[in-house]
């Protein structure tokens, strides 16, 4: 084998290691996960208990008092800016339009908040969880925030 054989059998060869090293199977991004298809609320947390039905007992897991017209809901992250409420398979009052909302949303603090709401207008949550089945945000101050548990 010539030397000129010789350099570029081991050029190719390192081309092809470093190549082979390339990591295939990253981890998604918090907006892949959060854009990867719709969610639905699963559980509505709040700090201090409330009575949120109004039958004289208060609760801090209200999730199973709200109207299954409600419960269904489901929220859709875009990956252009754009969340979509939706009613589901249910609608409180049958002449209320299916889609409920249509604004934006983006992260703030290093991915640590999720803004919800047109631009000076935020709902601002504290994203607590984020996983491929499970979003959790809390939202409100310390001591008197809602904890919002969606799932795909």
């Amino acid at each position: 084998m010539t030397q000129f054989s010789k350099r570029a059998a081991i050029i190719v060869l390192t081309v092809a290691v470093i190549a082979g090293c390339k990591k295939e199977n990253s981890a998604p991004t918090k907006t892949q996960l959060l854009t990867s298809g719709s969610w639905k609320l699963t559980s509505e947390y709040f700090d201090v208990a409330v009575d949120m039905n109004g039958d004289g007992h208060v609760e801090n897991e209200v999730i199973n008092v709200l109207p299954s017209c409600f419960t269904d809901n489901i929220t859709i992250f875009k990956e252009d800016g754009t969340v979509i409420r939706d009613e589901g398979l249910s609608k409180c009052d049958p002449n209320d339009p299916q889609v409920i909302e249509t604004t934006k949303w983006r992260f703030s603090e290093f991915e640590t908040k999720i803004l919800i709401g047109d631009p000076g207008y935020e709902d601002v949550g504290q994203l607590v969880e984020l996983s491929a089945t499970v979003l959790m945000i809390k939202v409100g101050t310390p001591g008197s925030g809602i904890t919002l548990t969606f799932e795909h």
